[in-house]
Formats: structure tokens, sequence, C-alpha cells
């Protein structure tokens, strides 16, 4: 469970309701992760940008799937 709340639509500032939508057009989904990271507007484009690394790395999604749980226990937060 996030410790902020998120960031809905309706609440963002336009450049954030940009985002969402196109995440929104391009997934049918908007991630939980960058509606946290919309307190920080900034941070999401650069972040966005980064992002497919993590999906189109060499690794498995299983493989991916233990890193980031294994991450999640080392830094004591719920995935």
């Amino acid at each position: 469970m996030a410790r902020l709340p998120y960031v809905e639509r309706d609440q963002a500032p336009p450049p954030v309701q940009r985002v969402y939508d196109a995440l929104q057009k391009a997934t049918g989904r908007v991630l939980n992760i960058f509606r946290l990271m919309a307190h920080h507007p900034v941070s999401l484009p650069p972040f966005l940008e980064w992002y497919p690394t993590l999906r189109e790395g060499p690794l498995d999604l299983g493989l991916r799937q233990l890193a980031y749980v294994r991450a999640s226990q080392v830094n004591r937060c719920g995935y």
C-alpha cells in the first residue's frame, strides 16, 4: 500500500494529465507507480523514458519479477 495518495487525473496539473492520457491510450491503464510519481511532475517524463529498459532488458519475465520482489524485501517495502 502506498504511503502517499495516488494522484488522480482530475487532481493532476495539465502536463501530468497529458502523460496519463498517453499512458491510457498506449497501455489501457495508468500504473500506480506513475500516479505516485505525479507528486513530482518533473520526474515523470525522464522516468518514462528510462522505464522501458526495465521491461526490455535481457531478463525473462520470471527473473525480472524475482528481482523486483527481492529488491522490495531488501528495502522493506511491499510489492
